[in-house]
């Protein structure tokens, strides 16, 4: 695997955990939302660009190296998304300014722009590495890095304002702050591979090489799980919840069938054809057909459904 293929694997495990708790929970913040959509950009951006994929594509579209554009562009997507999805969190988002959604549109169609003045007529997975000598392709690549150190920057900032004013971000986004200051470092090494890659210095290309690998693999790493820590404890906590249901409608529901016969009255619990993420409601209806039927039927209402508003409440 590529280096960038070896980068995305923590960001597609936050990506698989937030699509399930999607399909579990009914709602999410705009903080989760913009999350997920970083997540799927970066995940796919980080990934595309693999000796199968860019072959593959260069052969769909007869443009050779199409994959490493693409992936830049998902990246500049992703960091977009980031920006909202952290600074939502904070509490501070004026999100969606006309000016940050020209920056973005302007910087990917520099991307494109420069992508076509490069000279690439053979695809390769390794794109800076074989043609990174060429003056329009530093400058494809500073564009893309310089976009990415301004808007992670900028989000590391709005996380730091988020702790003094007391917005009540987890402790677990001090590690997003490190791995934006990873990122920028990674944006200065980076165009300072390009340039000296430019200047034909081999020597300082190697080094710069080195040191680019772990700060990569580092910085994407804290990046992923410091921006989902918000989301990572509540995530696990809904999961507990829904097992715990689960067990709960297999104890609860012979309960039900039972008072239903000794009251010789029926709900409509049983008749509803409850989605998977219907779990909360299904539960509350569970709760009040029981005590219903344990009324109709002059019985006390079993201790295990004994569900009070304040545990419902928490689930909700």
């Amino acid at each position: 695997m590529t280096l960038h293929v070896w980068g995305s694997i923590p960001v597609w495990v936050i990506l698989t955990v937030l699509v399930v708790r999607l399909l579990l929970v009914r709602t999410q913040s705009a903080s989760v939302t913009w999350l997920m959509a970083c997540c799927g950009f970066v995940a796919v951006g980080l990934t595309i660009n693999q000796p199968d994929v860019t072959t593959f594509l260069a052969g769909v579209t007869h443009v050779p190296n199409i994959a490493d554009l693409v992936g830049r562009c998902l990246m500049v997507c992703g960091m977009f998304a980031l920006a909202q999805s952290v600074e939502a969190a904070a509490r501070s988002a004026k999100l969606l300014r006309a000016s940050r959604i020209i920056a973005c549109v302007v910087v990917l169609l520099a991307l494109v722009v420069l992508f076509s003045l490069v000279d690439a007529p053979t695809p390769t997975a390794q794109f800076m590495t074989v043609y990174g000598d060429q003056l329009p392709t530093a400058l494809y690549s500073a564009v893309e890095m310089t976009y990415i150190a301004v808007v992670i920057a900028r989000s590391a900032t709005a996380v730091l304002r988020g702790f003094r004013s007391g917005d009540g971000l987890g402790r677990m986004y001090w590690l997003f702050v490190v791995g934006a200051v990873g990122l920028v470092l990674l944006a200065v090494i980076a165009i300072a591979l390009d340039a000296v890659h430019v200047a034909g210095v081999d020597g300082a290309v190697r080094v710069l090489s080195t040191v680019y690998a772990p700060v990569f693999l580092l910085s994407m790493v804290l990046l992923a799980v410091g921006a989902a820590g918000g989301v990572l404890p509540d995530a696990a906590r809904e999961f507990r919840d829904w097992r715990d249901t689960r067990h709960r409608f297999r104890s609860l529901e012979p309960e039900l069938r039972r008072l239903e016969a000794a009251s010789g009255h029926t709900g409509l619990y049983f008749t509803i054809a409850w989605q998977r993420r219907q779990w909360r409601s299904r539960l509350h209806r569970l709760a009040v057909e029981i005590e219903d039927r344990a009324r109709e039927a002059g019985q006390d209402v079993p201790a295990a459904a004994t569900l009070t508003t304040a545990r419902l409440r928490e689930l909700s």
